[in-house]
């Protein structure tokens, strides 16, 4: 049993599996194949050199790319804790019962206290991506998006 990579199809193949290989199947180790896939999944990007063997490509990114995706990680993080205070359909239900002047008195509060703490969300993202916005390089690596002091307690 071996497992190959061909670049023509950017696969690998397991020769155990598939009665015929592509022409260009270069033999790669198990251990090499472990290594490319979590290397991939740290984000590289899996390619043939000039000789058609697999290897690791990473883009340099700039600091204005890693800024963006952590502001996006940032509005990720944000949608994430709104939907677990009051997923969509519970704040369209807040608006109209509160429109309506259906809502008692107990869900009436219990909705303005769901809006305060998804306005203290959106806060609190606005004021991590300025954060970000500024961030040098080092700044950037020692955020943790998911336990930043800024975020409200839920």
């Amino acid at each position: 049993m071996g497992i190959f990579y061909s670049a023509l199809a950017h696969g690998f193949f397991d020769d155990s599996l598939c009665a015929a290989l592509p022409d260009d199947a270069v033999a790669i180790s198990p251990d090499q194949h472990a290594d490319l896939l979590a290397a991939q999944g740290d984000g590289g990007r899996i390619e043939a050199d000039a000789d058609g063997m697999p290897c690791i490509r990473r883009d340099t990114q700039t600091l204005a790319m890693r800024r963006a995706t952590f502001i996006a990680r940032t509005k990720r993080e944000a949608a994430r804790r709104i939907e677990a205070v009051a997923p969509l359909w519970r704040q369209m239900n807040d608006i109209r019962a509160g429109d309506a002047g259906t809502a008692t008195d107990a869900e009436g509060q219990a909705a303005s206290a769901r809006f305060a703490l998804i306005d203290a969300i959106r806060a609190a993202s606005n004021a991590i991506e300025a954060q970000i916005a500024g961030a040098t390089a080092k700044d950037l690596k020692a955020i943790d998006l998911a336990n930043h002091p800024l975020w409200p307690v839920e």
